[in-house]
């Protein structure tokens, strides 16, 4: 495909000279923003902030809960609904992918002694690399999927596999619940990681219930960023 064919429409159409390639919407102006609070998360991780940076990541799932109901109530052309597609996957991967797994080394990195760091280290790089490839292949096959449906104009009515976006609350959640019994979290999130990564590519059907997810993550979420800021100060 070359300039000429990017520069045109699906209406055939001239379309208007923009200074800038790509699109501008209120609901990619959310991946956007899921993208800043990704990189704000890593950031705080690396300073040994991890709360701030759990709470990050659920920003980061907030936002795309969000952008999937705006874009719906949006008037889109096919490139349009194309470019929502891949551009969503492609954040999915930094906020769902590869944020956590920051998370998880700054975590290792505070807690580990020198006796055990080489070990503990290597592990977690292995525990890493599965996770990171277990969202990729997820998303990769979603991204299939997806435009296979939108193609026949069909609407999807499942997901296979654990969408990425629900690491955003197994985070919390776990680091909750270790706060609770006093479990050390640098040991048990990697283990959470593992088991994530195989319910990416596992075979379930989880249905789409369309925006009853975001209540759902928002009667989950509040009180965790409730709790997870009260644990700050003690």
């Amino acid at each position: 495909m070359d300039e000429v064919e990017l520069s045109v429409n699906e209406d055939s159409k001239p379309a208007k000279r923009k200074l800038f390639i790509g699109y501008y919407r209120m609901w990619t102006m959310l991946t956007y923003l899921s993208i800043v609070s990704a990189i704000a998360g890593m950031a705080f991780a690396l300073n040994g902030d991890i709360v701030l940076a759990i709470i990050c990541l659920m920003a980061c799932g907030l936002c795309d809960m969000l952008d999937g109901p705006v874009a719906r109530r949006s008037k889109r052309n096919e490139r349009e609904k194309s470019f929502g597609v891949q551009v969503d996957s492609l954040a999915d991967l930094v906020n769902f992918g590869a944020l956590p797994i920051v998370i998880g080394y700054a975590l290792g990195f505070s807690e580990y002694t020198q006796e055990n760091y080489t070990l503990r280290v290597t592990a977690f790089i292995v525990v890493a690399v599965i996770y990171v490839l277990a969202a990729l292949i997820r998303l990769a096959y979603f991204n299939t999927i997806e435009i296979e449906l939108q193609q026949k104009k069909e609407k999807r009515k499942y997901y296979v596999g654990m969408p990425v976006t629900f690491i955003s609350v197994l985070t919390p959640l776990t680091y909750t619940i270790c706060y609770l019994i006093n479990a050390p979290f640098a040991f048990v999130y990697p283990a959470v990681l593992l088991a994530t990564a195989v319910a990416f590519l596992s075979r379930i059907k989880i249905p789409k219930i369309k925006e009853r997810y975001l209540v759902v993550y928002l009667l989950i979420g509040l009180p965790l960023v409730v709790f997870m800021v009260w644990s700050l100060g003690n």
